[in-house]
C-alpha cells in the first residue's frame, strides 16, 4: 500500500521538485501500467532526443515525429507514447478492453503464452512479472543464446531457442532496424507463433523515404557499411546499435513474408498522426 502510494505520488512531486522539467498534456489509461494516469511532455528527454538525432540520415519531419512518438511519458510507469499505443494495439487484436483482462487470460489459461522481446519494456503491469506464460528475453551479443544473464532469457531474434508453434503473441518494439538479416528474423517469428497468433510490432519509418534503404548487411560474418553508419540509442549498450535498415513507404510490403502478411494500425494524438502499430498474423 504505501509503495501504491509514493508510486501514485510522482506526478505531483514530479511538478513541485523540477516544474522545469515536465509540462502536463493529458490524463487517462495507461495500458503499459493498467493504470489511470497523468501524461506528461518531458523537456529534457526532447532536448537530449533532438540532440541524437541530429546526426541521424533521415529527414526532418522523420525527426519531428519522433521525437513526439518518443515522449508524452505516462508519469507512473515511463512508458512513452509509442510503447503505450503499441501495449493497445496488442490488446486491440486479442479483443480485450485492458491489461488486466491479458493478466486475466494469462492466469487462466497456462497454454495462452506471450514472448516480447525485451525486458517488460510494452507492457509493464507488475502482475505480469509473476507470469511464466508471459516470457521476455534480451539480446546480450557476450552469451550462449538460450541461457540467462542477470535473470534475462538472452535470445538472437534471426537464430530463436524456443519451439515451433508455442506463442500466441511475439511483441517487437523498435528492433528489426536492428537485425542483420530481417528476412531469417520473420521467419523465426513465424515459426515460434501458434498458428492464427499475432506479431505486433513498431519500427521507426520514414515518410518521405519512398523505399526502405538498407545502410548495412553481414558477408561471410563480416560487417560490410552500404551506407554511412548511424547508430541508435540503447538500453543495454552505452554506445548504442548499429541502423542495419531505414524504413520507408514500402514498410507493410518490406514486412511481409508468405503467410505473414503485414498490416497497418495507424494511431493519431490530438487528431496529428504520430506513429503506427504494424502486425501480421500467421496463416499457416
Amino acid at each position: 500500500m504505501e509503495f501504491d502510494f509514493i508510486k501514485r505520488s510522482r506526478p505531483i512531486l514530479r511538478s513541485l521538485l523540477k516544474p522545469h522539467h515536465w509540462k502536463y498534456d493529458s490524463r487517462g489509461y495507461c495500458p503499459s501500467c493498467d493504470h489511470n494516469s497523468l501524461f506528461l511532455f518531458s523537456t529534457p528527454l526532447h532536448n537530449g532526443l533532438s540532440q541524437i538525432v541530429a546526426d541521424w540520415k533521415s529527414t526532418d519531419k522523420f525527426k519531428a515525429r519522433l521525437l513526439k512518438r518518443e515522449n508524452y511519458v505516462c508519469s507512473l510507469c515511463d512508458a512513452n507514447y509509442r510503447m503505450r499505443v503499441h501495449a493497445a494495439s496488442v490488446l486491440k487484436l486479442l479483443n480485450m478492453s485492458s491489461t488486466a483482462d491479458l493478466v486475466d487470460k494469462l492466469k487462466k489459461d497456462p497454454h495462452f503464452r506471450i514472448y516480447e522481446t525485451a525486458a517488460y519494456n510494452i507492457f509493464r503491469a507488475t502482475a505480469l512479472k509473476k507470469l511464466p506464460n508471459y516470457e521476455v528475453s534480451e539480446y546480450f551479443d557476450d552469451a550462449a543464446f538460450g541461457t540467462y544473464v542477470s535473470g534475462i532469457r538472452n535470445e538472437n531474434l534471426e537464430h530463436l531457442t524456443l519451439a515451433d508453434n508455442t506463442f500466441d503473441v511475439v511483441i517487437n518494439s523498435d528492433v528489426l532496424e536492428h537485425v542483420s538479416d530481417l528476412g531469417k528474423a520473420l521467419s523465426e517469428i513465424k515459426r515460434v507463433l501458434k498458428p492464427g497468433g499475432f506479431h505486433v510490432f513498431t519500427i521507426p519509418v520514414d515518410p518521405e523515404l519512398p523505399q526502405t534503404v538498407e545502410r548495412a548487411k553481414m558477408v561471410d560474418g563480416k560487417l560490410v557499411h552500404l551506407k554511412e553508419p548511424v547508430m541508435h540509442g540503447d538500453s543495454i549498450r552505452n554506445e548504442g546499435i548499429l541502423v542495419f535498415r531505414d524504413f520507408g513507404n514500402d514498410a507493410l510490403d518490406y514486412m511481409s513474408i508468405e503467410g505473414f502478411s503485414c498490416k497497418e494500425i495507424k494511431h493519431f494524438r490530438k487528431d496529428e498522426f504520430i506513429t503506427s502499430v504494424y502486425y501480421a498474423q500467421k496463416i499457416c
